[in-house]
């Protein structure tokens, strides 16, 4: 591939100075963060067809970022072309594959992401947190070569202030030094540009005002830190926050974004449990001088047969945002446990180091390592409860409305079946349970994967003693099954109390005057 070892690990673990193979650095390193935007680039195009936003005018930081990437272009291009006039041909030196195939993936990739730039103008969308992960990791893994490169030119300029007899002609060596480090300045100042959001723009589905939430113009950097609610905080630091201090709801979050979409999913629902299906006349039977009636919908299975589910609809509707959200809760399960794995590599490192003091590089490296994995942790598991607090949100809009929208519209024969403390009830508290369920919905599968988790890495560490502890927790099973019964019976009588009150409440202030004049309202109070 490149003319020389992929991997050494005598050079680069077993030794007071590691460093990578250079095959190493100019593949595994640059390739991978470009493998990364070409498997999550589908999300970028995503963004685009769900922007609200259109027509962003060209500005400072847009016309830098065409600029910049068109300078990758051009030293990658010519990358490209000096690798084949200084290799090729009947050259010494030989030209191996990673000289043509390592300009060619890297030119790829620049040209997809310039291509972006107009796109993300034209379809509105300010930032994207692909294209800044992408630039942040071919950042943080060039700076190994850099090293690399460093320690390479030193030599270099040793030989030569040296009185050994050298070529004055440019090297390759020489070449490749300066054409890493000008690619190296490029794509810091991607990494700079991306941290910032573009500008406004001009076309907007909504009227975006001076009370808009910071969020929608924010870039990805604010989002994942919560920069952007940094002005309210200290305004609630401040002075105690009231509601002209609020900022106006997202657009993507209001129910005239919502609504049409579950409205869409439950009527088609509603229609497919209606489609085709003939009414059967129930057929008589006599028995013992009874006349009765077959039920032409079969036994009862607590739900009458042809009612919609709403679960399908909810599914269909918000499904995507929460199926990204559980592959956050996957992560942070991982890294959960990954934490406790490199603190065991410390602790062997701190043991070891009295036989081998000479390997310090190491314990810094896992301390580093600690500390990046649980700020991953922490920024993965604050954007998981956000978007799972934004699903559940408009899971409760979605409902809120359908059921209002049902409570006008039924007849008033089927008005008498239910009260207006139920329907009430029906907005106001089981709307909500919805919310709060999504929050930890997950942990119907993440619970047994952090236990079974558990369970592994104590048993390497306890041995058959974690059996005792698995042995607490199964028994306690059937004590949390009991609790939970009870818990539900009282919810239920619960909302029979909250119904009855709701309604009684309607009663008294829609005839509070009759109330007032025979002087009632101790009784009613009582009852209240």
């Amino acid at each position: 591939l490149c003319g020389s070892q992929f991997w050494n690990s005598t050079e680069t673990w077993y030794t007071n100075d590691p460093d990578f193979t250079p095959c190493f650095e100019q593949t595994a390193l640059v390739w991978t963060p470009c493998a990364f935007y070409w498997l999550f680039v589908v999300f970028d195009f995503y963004y685009l067809k769900a922007s609200l936003d259109r027509n962003i005018p060209w500005n400072k930081l847009n016309i830098s970022k065409a600029l910049v990437n068109v300078g990758l272009l051009v030293i990658t291009a010519l990358d490209l072309i000096m690798a084949l006039i200084k290799k090729g041909g009947d050259s010494e030196l030989p030209l191996y594959a990673l000289d043509v195939w390592g300009p060619i993936i890297k030119f790829a990739t620049f040209l997809l992401l310039f291509i972006f730039i107009p796109l993300n103008r034209k379809y509105g969308v300010q930032t994207t947190g692909c294209q800044f992960l992408f630039w942040f990791l071919l950042v943080i893994l060039s700076i190994p070569r850099c090293r690399t490169e460093v320690r390479l030119d030193k030599e270099r300029a040793e030989i030569l202030s040296s009185d050994q007899p050298t070529e004055q002609d440019f090297s390759w060596e020489e070449y490749q030094f300066a054409s890493f480090f000008i690619f190296f300045t490029f794509s810091c100042l991607m990494l700079i540009l991306n941290c910032f959001a573009d500008g406004m723009p001009r076309q907007t589905k909504y009227q975006r005002g001076e009370n808009e939430i910071p969020e929608l113009s924010a870039s990805f950097l604010s989002r994942i830190t919560y920069q952007w609610f940094d002005r309210m905080a200290l305004k609630g630091y401040r002075n105690p926050l009231e509601e002209k201090d609020l900022w106006d709801l997202r657009p993507q979050d209001s129910c005239s974004e919502v609504m049409p979409i579950f409205a869409h999913h439950w009527n088609q629902k509603v229609r497919k449990n209606y489609k085709n299906k003939a009414r059967v006349e129930p057929k008589a039977q006599f028995s013992n001088g009874n006349v009765t009636f077959e039920n032409p919908h079969g036994e009862k299975t607590g739900r009458k047969k042809g009612m919609a589910s709403i679960m399908p609809p909810i599914y269909k509707s918000f499904g995507g945002v929460f199926l990204f959200g559980s592959l956050m809760k996957l992560f942070t399960d991982v890294l959960t446990f990954a934490q406790p794995q490199v603190l065991s590599l410390i602790i062997g490192f701190v043991e070891d180091r009295e036989k081998d003091p000479q390997l310090q590089w190491k314990g810094i490296l896992f301390s580093v390592l600690l500390f990046v994995l649980a700020a991953a942790q922490t920024f993965i598991l604050g954007q998981y409860f956000h978007r799972m607090f934004i699903v559940g949100l408009r899971i409760r809009t979605a409902l809120i409305n359908a059921i209002y929208r049902k409570a006008l519209r039924i007849s008033n024969s089927t008005k008498k079946e239910s009260t207006v403390g139920e329907i009430v009830n029906l907005m106001a508290v089981d709307a909500q349970r919805f919310m709060e369920l999504t929050t930890y919905l997950n942990m119907i599968w993440s619970a047994p994967l952090q236990i079974g988790l558990a369970l592994f890495f104590l048993w390497q560490q306890l041995g058959p003693s974690v059996l005792a502890g698995l042995a607490v927790m199964i028994i306690l099973i059937p004590v949390n099954g009991v609790i939970a019964s009870r818990i539900k019976t009282y919810q239920i009588r619960q909302m029979k109390y909250k119904d009855e009150r709701v309604k009684l409440m309607n009663e008294v202030l829609s005839g509070i005057k009759v109330l007032k004049l025979y002087a009632w309202e101790p009784s009613f109070e009582k009852q209240v």
